[in-house]
């Protein structure tokens, strides 16, 4: 009986025949002549299907191999560090490997490897890394296959179908590295041509407002210093003008002084007017006594020409005095008369010169105090000349600073200028 008789195991071509139907290989017109180059066909992916489950067993090697050198970099370790973990990339990595065995190579399969070269190149992997330590892959797993009990002849077949699966990946990788390379350089190449056009334009700008700068400093600069000549001309006038205010309030102190003499003078001759005013009423007093004196002495002589008449021829020679003396009474009253007169008259125009002394002593005081408010007035106008003066000179002063800073001004635009000039030879060369 041969019921418990062990089956004999299916040869290596058996178990590749199996695997026919789960194999795809479908890929773009793009890739045909290099897997035609490569010489990869349908039977190396029935081949890979065929170790999957000892890839899958070796795998834990293989990945420790690829990252086990990656890490030894510092800079690969901060790397890895920054944008994931070390257990999760290793899993990842192992996934898509064991893809590799899985004897479907579609669009899918291509997309699958050109986002992790893309990936690596976003995250600043190069690929002089990637190739490396994907040959550390390789080489475990060459050495497994050699270690493998697969016979001699399947051994060598295993190693050229996974050799030529390698082979697509870093060829993948590497069109994908040089793709994104190729944008990058027609990225940097399009930003330096637009650095090139912008610092051409910028160059251009900054030249025109370097001359148009140029030429508004040398105006300012001009005006500065017309500026400076003209406030340096109106200080020296307003000095001349301090120096004459000055002289102007000696004169007015003194004119002031004078006025208050005559004041004083007007203040006596008024007093002496009202003297000879009481002195000319007086006369008249006495010019009244004299004229009553005479009335009365006319009255006695006409009352002795009336005694002397009943005294006959022994009066007649008294008649004759008493006639005189009534003439001389008569032309006492008359004098007396006019004196009063003239006294009276005095009077009237004593009153008048007093009444215009007093206006004019009025007056003068008036115009003493208005001389003495102009002296005050002189005195401002000539504290608040030199204080303008002093100003003026302050701001002839900053003018001069501010000419000697519109001077560096213009040589920092020259200067400018020329930077703008080898700007535009370097945006040349761009």
């Amino acid at each position: 009986m041969n019921w418990f008789k062990k089956s004999p195991s299916p040869s290596f071509d058996a178990l590749i025949e199996v695997e026919r139907t789960h194999v795809i290989l479908n890929v773009p017109a793009s890739l045909h002549e290099q897997l035609r180059l490569i010489g990869l066909q349908a039977i190396d992916l029935q081949i890979a299907r065929v170790i999957r489950e000892d890839v899958s067993r070796w795998m834990p090697s293989m990945v420790d191999a690829f990252y086990e050198e990656l890490v030894r970099v510092p800079s690969l370790r901060q790397l890895i560090e920054k944008h994931s973990t070390l257990e999760r990339l290793k899993g990842t990595l192992a996934r898509h490997i064991l893809q590799m065995f899985d004897g479907q190579v579609t669009m899918d399969y291509i997309e699958a490897r050109r986002r992790i070269a893309e990936r690596h190149v976003r995250i600043g992997l190069h690929n002089k890394w990637y190739i490396a330590a994907f040959q550390k892959v390789w080489n475990v797993l060459s050495e497994k296959i050699d270690d493998s009990a697969w016979p001699e002849a399947e051994r060598v077949r295993i190693m050229r179908a996974a050799g030529k699966l390698f082979n697509l990946e870093q060829q993948i990788v590497m069109t994908m590295y040089e793709d994104q390379i190729d944008e990058e350089r027609q990225a940097i190449a399009t930003a330096k041509q637009h650095v090139g056009d912008g610092v051409q334009k910028s160059t251009e700008e900054l030249a025109a407002m370097s001359e148009e700068s140029s030429a508004n400093f040398q105006e300012i600069e001009r005006h500065a210093k017309h500026v400076s000549t003209t406030t340096n001309a109106i200080s020296i006038q307003l000095t001349e003008a301090v120096s004459e205010a000055e002289a102007g309030v000696v004169l007015v102190e003194e004119e002031t002084r004078r006025f208050e003499h005559v004041v004083a003078d007007l203040s006596r001759t008024t007093e002496q007017v009202a003297e000879l005013s009481r002195l000319s009423q007086e006369i008249e007093r006495i010019a009244g006594m004299v004229t009553t004196i005479s009335d009365q002495t006319n009255l006695l002589s006409l009352n002795a020409s009336i005694e002397a008449a009943r005294a006959g021829e022994m009066g007649r020679g008294f008649t004759v005095v008493a006639q005189e003396i009534r003439k001389l009474a008569e032309e006492s009253k008359q004098s007396a008369t006019e004196t009063s007169r003239i006294a009276q008259e005095i009077t009237q125009k004593m009153l008048v010169v007093s009444e215009r002394m007093g206006t004019t002593e009025t007056a003068v005081v008036r115009t003493t105090t208005e001389m003495q408010q102009v002296v005050r007035a002189f005195s401002r106008i000539s504290e608040q000349t030199d204080n303008v003066s002093r100003q003026i000179h302050e701001l002839s002063t900053d003018t001069k600073d501010v000419a000697g800073t519109i001077e560096d001004m213009r040589k920092i635009a020259e200067a400018i200028a020329e930077t703008a000039d080898d700007l535009q030879e370097v945006a040349a060369t761009l």
